[in-house]
């Protein structure tokens, strides 16, 4: 796996409206013909994702032996 989320890369809403957060967590998404689009999570939707996958280690990809040597 090598998808990473810095979390030092938080930004903050510049045109924030009415109960909208203060802040987010910037990540590009690239689709299998390798385009990319933009995406912002919140903090309880980082925490949520890391809660499913502690729940569920099982769906996790392990990193091949040559990957692990390669990347």
């Amino acid at each position: 796996m090598k998808s990473v989320l810095h979390l030092k890369e938080e930004v903050g809403n510049k045109d924030r409206k009415f109960g909208s957060l203060l802040s987010y967590y910037p990540v590009m998404i690239q689709n299998q013909e390798g385009h990319e689009t933009p995406a912002l999570f919140t903090q309880a939707q980082i925490e949520e994702a890391q809660e499913r996958a502690a729940r569920n280690p099982e769906d996790i990809p392990e990193e091949s032996f040559w990957g692990s040597i390669f990347g």
